[in-house]
């Protein structure tokens, strides 16, 4: 089921193999321009099919899959398959399927009762060429447009780290340990109800997914600050995750806007008066690559990030307040360039996923 993409077309980035005897024995060998339809999946899956255009084993097919076989007389096998994906995009086959526990099923002899137009072998030759043609100019363009995505997701760190960089080499600098007063959190028990019935944010890694923390998923009471290790950190400050499989892939940074408390597996820093948390949240988005070479495995598998590592990063210290948040709105104004760029690859990506069906559609209507 996994080689029938939703495309259409057969997919073998995986192949599994079945021993030669089993497949000799049920004799169910896949011939170049047979139809796959797949008859058992989730009731979305249900209908979707591709066209088996040989490869370069010999191959049989899943139970889950009927093999349709064209009567080339009267009907092209391209011009089953682009049938059947039409009625699979239109959900005819999750409409009438028939659904059991954890799946559904699409029988045989609802299959052969299909009524589908057949046009001339001419007609349907030109069909299948002219979609096959349009199909790989729709590939391209959607290739190019994943590609302009992906440079547009590096386009901010890069844009942090570039500033990062220019800024060290302009001005004086002190380790990342200096620039405030550090709080650690902790995690009141969970065993108590009262502790965890408040109106305080308590920030764990996995509510670090955005630049400002106002809020979080839970909560605390006045009660557990004055009884547990989790204490009230003021804002604005920077929070960061220091340990945790997420610093495998990234180091979550943070500016608080509204007092919370964090769990232990982060640390916080509310700056010096000379220098803006925003500023210095900024910094440290630009030094990530060099914070996640800093990340070490701990013995049970999980990372972490010593204070030592951390705190002796060197953050570049403009002279004036002013003159660091002058920097942060150059920054912003950027910021907010990318994520106009962003939506407006979103609208593209809701167009390119509107054209496989409007493709599909204009070819029955003999628009092609």
């Amino acid at each position: 089921m996994n080689n029938v993409s939703s495309d259409g077309r057969p997919d073998f980035s995986l192949v599994r193999r079945v021993p030669v005897a089993i497949a000799m024995k049920a004799r169910r060998w896949l011939e170049r321009g047979d139809v796959l339809f797949c008859n058992t999946n989730s009731t979305e899956l249900v209908g979707k099919s591709c066209l088996f255009e040989g490869w370069d084993e010999p191959c049989t097919f899943s139970n889950h899959l009927t093999c349709l076989r064209a009567n080339r007389e009267r009907i092209t096998p391209g011009w089953i398959a682009i049938c059947l994906q039409r009625l699979w995009i239109g959900k005819y086959f999750a409409a009438n399927c028939q659904e059991f526990i954890g799946q559904s099923a699409f029988n045989l002899d609802r299959l052969r009762s299909l009524v589908i137009p057949v046009p001339s072998l001419h007609q349907q030759r030109h069909l299948v060429a002219r979609i096959g043609e349009l199909r790989s100019r729709f590939d391209l363009l959607r290739s190019l447009h994943q590609d302009a995505m992906q440079w547009t997701e590096l386009f901010l760190p890069a844009l942090y780290s570039a500033t990062y960089q220019r800024l060290l080499g302009k001005f004086d600098t002190i380790p990342l340990r200096d620039t405030g007063f550090i709080m650690g959190g902790g995690t009141p028990s969970k065993h108590n109800q009262a502790f965890w019935n408040g109106e305080v944010p308590w920030v764990s890694p996995k509510a670090m997914k955005n630049w400002y923390i106002d809020d979080s998923e839970d909560h605390i009471s006045a009660e557990a600050l004055a009884q547990s290790a989790a204490k009230l950190i003021p804002a604005p400050a920077v929070l960061f995750v220091v340990r945790g499989m997420i610093l495998a892939r990234n180091v979550p940074i943070g500016v608080s806007t509204r007092p919370l408390t964090i769990n232990q597996d982060m640390k916080a820093i509310i700056p010096r008066p000379d220098i803006d948390a925003e500023y210095l949240g900024s910094m440290m988005r630009g030094a990530e690559q060099i914070l996640l070479g800093r990340v070490e495995v701990a013995g049970h598998g999980t990372r972490k990030l010593e204070s030592e590592q951390w705190g002796s990063l060197p953050i570049p210290i403009p002279q004036t307040i002013v003159h660091q948040r002058q920097i942060i709105r150059e920054l912003n104004k950027l910021q907010e360039r990318a994520r106009e760029l962003q939506s407006f690859q979103a609208a593209i990506e809701d167009e390119l996923f509107s054209f496989p069906p409007a493709l599909l559609a204009k070819a029955f209507r003999g628009e092609l």
